[in-house]
């Protein structure tokens, strides 16, 4: 155990007592406040504001069961043993939040870290204290009054601060991926949307309707059922038999993606290339497996496509248009089978099966990145804890795990600079609509600050955050000459780049330098956003850099005053998208993507 360790009394670090949340049965929820519930403690380790059922509350009650920012949640019952005493920690808290019965809040003072708390009841150690006072019956459970007394050894304050630093670092990029992921679906899911719901697919313009179906000549509805093909029977695992680790992912029909492990082989359902569909026969939910699992016992569904003209990824996007809502608690497979969906021709459903699966194969690599980042910050935690490694010696870059390997060629900045021009060009660019020089400056910058923060040589010039070496110092002459992009008279007499022949060399050389997420990231997040829409984005962002620099507050008038100050930037606020509250909204919007 670590050197200079004290002893102590939990209680000794709560600013305030224990207590067990507020009791609300269920026809006394829907409206008022925000209530933190068993569902959300064992679904979010790090809890943020997220959606919750609401309870009313009078004023004492909103005293007494205030949740406040590092809070410490602790499960006071569980089904399953080890869940009781399950410890998550608040790490935000945007509005009047409160937490249910089954919890108890711990609020710890200025002596003691709460998130080198929270990681030392998530350590072994930790967990060996909770279950020492874990009670058996019907359920297990533990009590307030038994753990406010328990005996914990901590170092020093200061030291406790950099332990939790570094495995924050994991848990922060963890998270980051996460938003990553739910931009990617969110992404794809749109696409789905704007094609076959509002029917602007690529060609809609020239495309016959048939008088009878009301679709396009080609299209057809037709019932679940008949798209099904077989899937290949393999062992089932009961929850009971899941472990905490295994060679073989165990997916069902709970909320979490994996629900455990397994070594069972005669489990496996191998991925050939054709994800698979996993439904939930009580709960409804649709999760798309890109990689072998092995399936869960109840009501855990297995679909595949024999339609060509039904690939799998816009099969899936497809269940999850069919509304089930209305059958309640039943077994919902039979209804699925019995909806109607949309059948596209093949073409349109083979385009739409490319762009899902760009996005389905990043999402599986930036999992894989959290499973790499978990797995490296559950070997950092013991040994911190117990001090078998001193916190000086570790850095908490946690990103360097999962970073693509640079180039061991050195390569010059604009050579650098004139990759990104070509992928963005590919990304955003097209022969109707050509990438111009004042679009991709913008989403360059935009591009710069999310990946590598490196926005030094972006002036602050009329269109906003502007880097004219793009043009003058090489960057764009690379890519023309590269024959990465070419230059193109779009068809409503625009200007800009498309790509080139060689594109397919810029793409490769860009992992070299950052990550396909990052792009990805900035493809999603800004794909529709007008000219104007780009230059408030980036004028306000490059603004918030130098308040946060400053350690000023990121206000409306702040952002304005450092606009007027700028000549070149002034008449911006002439402009309708310069309002107060256009700026209002960016700050918001750009606090939750970028970091300052």
């Amino acid at each position: 155990m670590r050197e200079g360790l004290s002893l102590i009394e939990f209680s000794e670090v709560l600013e305030i007592p224990l207590r067990n949340g507020i009791n609300r049965p269920s026809k006394d929820r829907g409206e008022g406040y925000k209530m933190i519930n068993m569902g959300e403690l064992f679904a979010n380790d790090r809890l943020y504001d997220i959606d919750m059922e609401l309870v009313l509350l009078n004023e004492k009650e909103k005293q007494n069961f205030k949740i406040e920012k590092f809070d410490l949640l602790f499960a006071r019952q569980s089904i399953v043993a080890e869940g009781a005493g399950k410890c998550s920690i608040v790490m935000e808290v945007d509005e009047m939040t409160c937490f249910e019965s089954h919890l108890i809040r711990a609020r710890l003072n200025d002596k003691a870290s709460p998130k080198f708390f929270y990681y030392l009841f998530q350590s072994d150690y930790g967990k060996a204290l909770l279950s020492s006072i874990r009670q058996q019956g019907v359920q297990a459970g533990i009590r307030g009054s038994d753990l406010q007394k328990l005996k914990i050894k901590v170092p020093p304050l200061e030291t406790q601060k950099k332990i939790a630093s570094i495995l924050s670092g994991y848990d922060d990029l963890i998270e980051n991926n996460l938003k990553r992921i739910k931009i990617l679906e969110e992404m794809a899911q749109q696409t789905y949307e704007e094609w076959f719901v509002r029917m602007r697919f690529p060609g809609y313009e020239s495309a016959t309707i048939n008088s009878e179906t009301g679709l396009p000549e080609g299209w057809e509805k037709d019932f679940v059922f008949n798209q099904l093909g077989k899937v290949k029977s393999t062992t089932k695992i009961k929850s009971s038999e899941f472990q905490n680790e295994g060679e073989i992912p165990v997916v069902d029909q709970s909320r979490a993606f994996i629900a455990g492990y397994t070594d069972d082989e005669n489990s496996k359902i191998h991925y050939e290339g054709q994800p698979y569909i996993v439904f939930g026969d009580h709960t409804r939910i649709l999760k798309l497996i890109n990689f072998d699992f092995a399936r869960g016992a109840d009501g855990t569904q297995i679909i595949m496509s024999k339609n060509s003209s039904m690939p799998q990824h816009l099969f899936y996007f497809s269940l999850l248009n069919i509304d089930l809502s209305n059958y309640h608690y039943a077994r919902h497979y039979k209804y699925l089978k019995d909806s109607e969906i949309i059948i596209p021709t093949e073409n349109i459903a083979t385009e739409f099966e490319k762009l899902a699966v760009k996005n389905f194969d990043a999402i599986q690599n930036l999992r894989i990145q959290n499973q790499r980042l978990r797995e490296a910050r559950d070997i950092l935690l013991p040994r911190l804890m117990m001090g078998m490694i001193e916190v000086e010696n570790v850095k908490p870059n946690a990103d360097k795990i999962v970073k693509l390997e640079p180039s061991k060629k050195v390569v010059s900045k604009e050579f650098k600079e004139a990759v990104l021009i070509a992928c963005l060009t590919e990304r955003f660019g097209s022969e109707k609509y050509p990438l111009g020089r004042k679009r991709y400056t913008k989403l360059s910058y935009l591009f710069h600050r999310y990946s590598d923060n490196k926005i030094e040589d972006y002036l602050r010039k009329a269109a906003g955050p502007y880097n004219p070496k793009t043009k003058y110092a090489g960057p764009e002459k690379i890519a023309l000459n590269s024959k990465y992009i070419q230059s193109w008279k779009g068809a409503n007499g625009t200007t800009g780049f498309i790509t080139a022949e060689k594109i397919e060399d810029a793409k490769n050389y860009f992992t070299n330098y950052w990550q396909i997420e990052d792009l990805e990231w900035l493809t999603s997040t800004f794909k529709f956003k007008s000219n104007d829409e780009l230059e408030l984005y980036a004028t306000v962002d490059n603004s918030l850099v130098e308040l946060a620099k400053n350690k000023e507050e990121f206000t409306v008038f702040n952002v304005l005053k450092i606009i007027q100050s700028e000549k070149e930037w002034e008449a911006k606020l002439e402009r309708e998208i310069f309002n107060d509250q256009n700026i209002e909204k960016t700050i918001n919007y750009l606090t939750t993507i970028l970091n300052y």
